[in-house]
């Protein structure tokens, strides 16, 4: 799988939206480093992509026990009109062809009435994918396995906590 961008609307430290470019510019350096100090965002970034997949089932750093609809509401960038929400788009291939296909996923959330209204959609190729958009916490193993994903995003402090182990 290739990530490409990762668009982000209010969520956590990130005010307002921003755009990132995950692809690396050569093709023979595949890994992509975020650097920076503590409260910065980098594990938000990780909790960004982690959402985006699984949802209600994600295991953000911060989650805790939290239930879903607080989490997405914590999750909202403080001072923010929660009626506006946040949202987290990601755009990827699912191979390593040059034929694989384009897959757009987005998450969005607002609070309004007291109550979390969450969408989630996913486009194919370009087109609205109904089936998929409606089903992806059953088709998501197809992408990014749930129980592989926590080998894949990690920050330096769960190295740490590993290493103290």
């Amino acid at each position: 799988m290739i990530f490409h961008k990762l668009r982000m609307k209010n969520f956590g430290v990130y005010a307002g939206e921003h755009e990132i470019e995950l692809c690396p510019e050569k093709k023979g350096s595949p890994v992509i480093l975020f650097g920076g100090l503590n409260g910065r965002g980098k594990t938000t970034l990780l909790d960004a992509i982690q959402l985006l997949f699984f949802g209600k089932l994600n295991k953000c750093s911060n989650r805790g026990r939290n239930a879903y609809d607080k989490f997405l509401f914590e999750s909202m960038t403080r001072g923010i009109n929660p009626a506006d929400g946040s949202s987290l788009e990601l755009e990827f291939e699912e191979g390593y062809e040059s034929s694989s296909e384009g897959y757009w996923i987005k998450r969005s959330w607002t609070k309004t009435n007291g109550k979390i209204q969450e969408k989630f959609e996913v486009l194919k190729g370009g087109e609205r994918d109904d089936f998929l958009s409606q089903n992806w916490l059953e088709n998501v193993d197809r992408f990014l396995p749930f129980g592989l994903a926590e080998l894949f995003f990690f920050d330096g402090e769960k190295i740490e906590s590993l290493a103290e182990e």
